[in-house]
């Protein structure tokens, strides 16, 4: 019998996971979470129930897989592209970036803010912390404006707090748009209009 090298396992075993994850993927955009079964997900993948189940415990483990291994790098680059600017700037770049990435990437936004509302409670609580280099960002923006005395607001953790709110709830309506790159611009056009009232009282 030939020996198989480790590397060569390691390949396997990735191609294997990256099956599983692709079919996920397919499925629960098809018939979310609740809908959405591992024989489906075995079915589509085309690798036995018992294969997937050496890799994830659950389909609940399968979706955080999903949403964890995709978005952050999306994410990690929308962040490298903000250029140095004041926070109002800064905080408008964020935004439109968000927007930008649910354009670019309609399913993962679907299968996190749509989808992903349906995980277990403690997957979902695990599942919005992938967001927080987005509102971490937004919290010390509103800081560094309150701090330079150019924000109206006294409480800037507070309305660090609001733009995040807004940030999703402007993304949870473009997964609902049957066309999100049309209904972009005015989505984000709102929320810049609110936070630039807000902000600086204008």
């Amino acid at each position: 019998m030939p020996r198989i090298r480790a590397e060569s396992i390691a390949a396997h075993k990735e191609v294997s996971r990256t099956a599983i994850l692709d079919a996920a993927q397919m499925v629960f955009l098809a018939s979310g979470y609740s809908g959405g079964s591992l024989t489906a997900i075995a079915d589509v993948s085309g690798l036995p129930r018992t294969t997937i189940y050496e890799y994830f415990p659950s389909k609940g483990h399968i979706l955080m897989a999903v949403l964890s291994d995709r978005i952050p790098p999306l994410i990690d680059g929308m962040l490298d592209r903000i250029e140095e600017a004041s926070p109002l700037e800064t905080i408008n770049q964020l935004f439109a970036g968000a927007v930008d990435l649910v354009v670019q990437a309609p399913e993962l936004a679907v299968l996190m803010f749509r989808v992903g509302r349906e995980l277990p409670k403690g997957v979902r609580d695990q599942m919005w912390q992938l967001l927080n280099p987005v509102t971490d960002e937004l919290f010390r923006q509103c800081r560094l404006g309150a701090e330079a005395g150019t924000f109206v607001t006294a409480h800037p953790h507070r309305y660090g707090m609001v733009l995040a709110d807004m940030l999703v709830s402007a993304i949870d309506e473009l997964t609902h748009e049957n066309d999100a790159r049309k209904a972009a611009p005015a989505v984000l056009a709102s929320r810049i209009a609110f936070i630039r009232g807000g902000l600086l009282g204008a």
